[in-house]
């Protein structure tokens, strides 16, 4: 079961991210490299630094911080709404390991799911971020009308 959640994770990352480089504008792809950086980081630093879901993830918990200063980065400096959709998406995620760190009783499948879920939400802020840039380049509409 779990093969199969990586896989479909894979699929819908590799999806979005191509989607986001052939349609979106520059926040969209840089969203879209973030993510796709993160994950790879994210899969190297569980092989590296692997003790189990049973304690909190040291490597999975930089990277998450490193993607997540991304994402505040990207979402001071785009005039796009989705990025801090993002940016929050992922504050949840890194708020979960800190809840982890502050208490050790946290059950292991509960943190791993957790961790795991807010990848979704964050995935489909870029694609609905990329959609919505495509729209706004087919529209009409010039200027500030258009950009939101």
């Amino acid at each position: 079961m779990t093969l199969i959640i990586q896989l479909l994770y894979l699929f819908v990352l590799v999806a979005v991210c191509s989607y986001a480089g052939w349609q979106g504008g520059w926040p969209e792809r840089t969203g879209a490299a973030i993510m796709f950086v993160g994950s790879i980081l994210t899969v190297i630093a569980a092989t590296t630094f692997y003790p189990g879901w049973n304690t909190p993830e040291a490597g999975i918990f930089i990277v998450d911080l490193l993607v997540l200063a991304a994402f505040g980065n990207l979402a001071l400096y785009s005039d796009r709404f989705w990025p801090i959709w993002v940016t929050s998406f992922h504050l949840i995620a890194v708020t979960i390991h800190v809840a982890s760190l502050a208490d050790s009783s946290v059950a292991a499948l509960a943190y791993a799911n957790a961790q795991e879920f807010w990848a979704y939400p964050m995935l489909a802020g870029i694609a609905i971020g990329t959609w919505n840039h495509r729209h706004r380049q087919a529209s009409p509409r010039r200027g500030n009308a258009a950009r939101y």
